[in-house]
C-alpha cells in the first residue's frame, strides 16, 4: 500500500486513464491527474479527448490539473518540422524516434509539474498501451526521476487493456482511433486503404 504517496498521472486519454485511477486509488495514492497532450491532432480531436477526460473525471471524482493550451506547435517544435501540414505520408518522421521525443515531451512536463507541485511520483497512463514502446516510456521516467528527484512510478498496466476498453464503452466514453499525432492519423489511414 501507498497511503497518501501524492501522486501526479499524466493522462493521454479517457480510456487507457480507467485502470491506472482504479489501481492507484486503491493502492492508496493520493491521486491528481495531468492533461498534456500538444501532440494531439487536429483541434477537433484534441477538444473530444479532453472532453472525455473531464467526463471521466467527474464521474470518478478525480482531481485533474488541466494544461489546456492547443498548441502542436511545441510538438511539431519538438520534432524540428516546419510545416506538418506539408507533409505526406512518406515525409513522416519514423516511429520509433518520433514517439521517443513525444513521450519526453509529456512525461518532462508531467515531471516538473509534480516537482514544482510538491508531488511525490509522477507516472503515465500511456503505460497500459500495447501499441506504446513500454520500455522506451520506462526509459524516459526513470530518467526524469533523476533529472527532478521526484520517483517515476512504473506500473505495468498491459493487462488490463482489453477490460479497459470494454468499459469504456459501457460509459460511454469518446474511444479514438489512432494514438494522437497528425503521423498516426496518416498511418491509420494508410493501413485503413490496404
Amino acid at each position: 500500500m501507498h497511503n497518501n504517496m501524492k501522486t501526479l498521472l499524466h493522462i493521454c486519454c479517457s480510456n487507457c486513464a480507467l485502470y491506472p485511477i482504479k489501481t492507484f486509488k486503491s493502492d492508496g495514492h493520493d491521486l491528481t491527474g495531468f492533461w498534456f497532450n500538444p501532440n494531439i491532432h487536429p483541434h477537433d480531436e484534441y477538444r473530444s479527448r479532453l472532453n472525455s477526460v473531464k467526463k471521466l473525471a467527474t464521474q470518478w471524482h478525480t482531481n485533474v490539473h488541466y494544461i489546456d493550451k492547443y498548441t502542436p506547435e511545441d510538438y511539431f517544435k519538438m520534432l524540428d518540422i516546419a510545416d506538418p501540414n506539408a507533409s505526406g505520408i512518406s515525409d513522416i518522421p519514423p516511429f520509433p524516434e518520433r514517439c521517443a521525443s513525444c513521450y519526453m515531451l509529456r512525461l518532462e512536463r508531467t515531471a516538473r509539474h509534480a516537482k514544482e507541485n510538491g508531488f511525490d511520483a509522477f507516472s503515465t497512463t500511456l503505460l497500459i498501451s500495447p501499441y506504446q514502446d513500454f520500455e522506451k516510456i520506462a526509459a524516459t521516467g526513470e530518467k526524469l526521476e533523476k533529472r527532478y528527484n521526484v520517483e517515476f512510478y512504473l506500473k505495468d498496466f498491459r493487462p488490463f487493456f482489453r477490460d479497459a476498453m470494454t468499459l469504456s464503452k459501457e460509459l460511454g466514453l469518446y474511444r479514438q482511433k489512432y494514438c494522437g499525432c497528425i503521423y498516426s492519423k496518416k498511418e491509420r489511414e494508410k493501413k485503413g486503404k490496404k
